[in-house]
Parts: C-alpha cells; structure tokens; sequence
C-alpha cells in the first residue's frame, strides 16, 4: 500500500491554492473597489469562480475518501464481519433499515435491482453493509435466476463492504 502517493501537506496546498486563485479572480474583477461589470455578470462570473475553487476542492476530498478506502481496504481482514466496521451512528442507521431491506430483498430480484443498483452507486456505508448481509445470507436456490446484472452489482457491493484480506 502506497498512502505517501499525495502527503497531506500537498493535499493543503492545493486547498491553499484553489482559495487564493479565487481570491484573486474575484480581485480581477474589481477596479479600484469598483465592479468592471454590471451586477447580473458580475454575480455570474463570481458564481463560476466558485464553482471551479469547489470542483478543485473536490478533486482533495475524493483522494482523501480513495485514502480511507485504501487503508481500510488494507486492515480490514475479509473475515471480519463489516458490522463491526460501522460507527455508532452507522450502526443506528443500519439497525433502522434493516426490515426495509429485508423486505425488498424477500420481494425478489425484480423488485430490489434498481434499489440495488442505487445502493452500489451511494457511498452510504451502512446501507451497503445491510444489503450486502442479506443477500449473502441468501441460499442458493434463492439466487437461482439472478441476472448477470445482479450477480456482478453484488461483487461489486462484496468489494466494497468486504475488501480482499491482503494477507
């Protein structure tokens, strides 16, 4: 595992920088504290300086979420129950949803799949953690005519709540 790839100080920095370029490019359109533009285009053009600081601090916050995949991916053996990888609050959540999604996996492929498809795409840990315990709880004649489309959202739910044990 390679977690020196961006050191902190350079996740800053880009922070840093994305609020001084914005800082500056509000600055540019201003002349001697006057607007260069009319209202409407000055909003609009101090609208999109803030969109691009935010897509840039964007860019830090999902390498700090790959980070804690990463690591997480790493020490978590894959024997490990992912129950036990929740937080208290996450554990309150999943406990909340759990008869939900008991029931719309009882209900059949049919009925959970575009619930499913919704949960893998979610980076909401506890939900994925409940849906992944009830369908690996499935026996086999349950999962008899799952779709190609299911059976890969799984595997894919599975790595993600159950990381390979890099031992």
């Amino acid at each position: 595992m390679n977690l020196e790839i961006k050191p902190e100080s350079q996740l800053e920095t880009m922070i840093a920088a994305a609020r001084e370029k914005e800082k500056s490019a509000k600055a540019a359109l201003m002349v001697n504290n006057q607007r260069m533009y009319a209202d409407d285009v000055h909003t609009e053009r101090v609208k999109a300086i803030e969109t691009e600081r935010r897509q840039a601090v964007s860019v830090v916050t999902a390498e700090i979420q790959r980070r804690v995949q990463e690591i997480e991916t790493e020490l978590l053996p894959s024997d490990v129950d992912p129950l036990t990888t929740l937080t208290t609050d996450d554990l309150a959540k999943a406990s909340a949803l759990a008869s939900f999604i008991r029931e719309d996996v009882a209900a059949g492929q049919a009925a959970f799949l575009p619930k499913l498809r919704a949960v893998v795409r979610s980076g909401d840990k506890p939900t994925r953690v409940v849906w992944y315990r009830y369908l690996s709880s499935l026996d086999t004649d349950a999962r008899r005519g799952w779709t190609d489309d299911t059976v890969a959202l799984v595997q894919q739910l599975e790595a993600v709540v159950r990381p390979a044990d890099p031992r």
